[in-house]
């Protein structure tokens, strides 16, 4: 019964750590919208592996180089270029005459929706710094009372809430993509995209903000 709950918990957390509204989610409805359920889906497994391999590098013993400031500054560097692009891009696409989308027929074309979600989520500053320091910080003082078959028992179950709360974001766009018309669906899509921007624009001024601080 204790495990039971002890699963439970960590099973909230990992839904936790996944609902608040982030690029991994803004990129999984905009690809459900406009490519259907399997595109969204992969983009969020993307960010899945991504968070299963921050979990590896963690239990290696990676968190100290990842919390060195000059590797945080990189770390916010890359973020801001891969979301300005992808944000860019996006709304790039809704502005374009050609961006005609039945959202009844599901596009076959997701070969790049895994490696979308990866990359956003592998170079999201944010993401790295919560699993390399919040996590990183609790696995460490885990290990000292715990064995290494419980921590990964709860580490699994993390992973399991955010592979739930990703299903639940493709199932749901998947049944209520029909109801979007082709002007919403553009009016959306320029909306993620935009938002998708501020979030690497955010990223920009950090970085900017600690080389400042870092010169003095």
């Amino acid at each position: 019964m204790e495990w039971f709950l002890i699963a439970i918990k960590q099973i909230i957390l990992g839904i936790s750590l996944a609902a608040p509204v982030g690029p991994i989610n803004i990129e999984m409805i905009k690809k459900g919208l406009t490519r259907g359920f399997w595109a969204s889906w992969l983009v969020g497994l993307g960010g899945m592996t991504a968070d299963i391999l921050f979990m590896l590098l963690i239990l290696i013993g990676l968190t100290p180089f990842v919390q060195m400031q000059a590797v945080t500054v990189s770390l916010y560097a890359t973020g801001f270029v891969m979301l300005t692009f992808v944000g860019f891009q996006s709304m790039k696409q809704a502005v374009s005459r050609s961006f005609s989308i039945d959202v009844n027929k599901p596009s076959i074309k997701r070969d790049k929706s895994f490696f979308t979600g990866f990359f956003i989520a592998l170079m999201n500053p944010l993401n790295i710094l919560f699993w390399f320091g919040v996590f990183g910080s609790s696995l460490s003082e885990s290990l000292q009372s715990q064995t290494w078959l419980s921590v990964f028992f709860h580490s699994f179950f993390i992973i399991f809430g955010i592979l739930l709360w990703n299903l639940n974001i493709a199932s749901s766009i998947h049944f209520t993509r029909k109801f979007i018309t082709p002007k919403l669906l553009r009016f959306i899509t320029l909306g993620a995209g935009f938002l998708l921007f501020l979030f690497g624009c955010q990223f920009g001024f950090k970085c900017i903000s600690l080389l400042i601080r870092l010169s003095f």
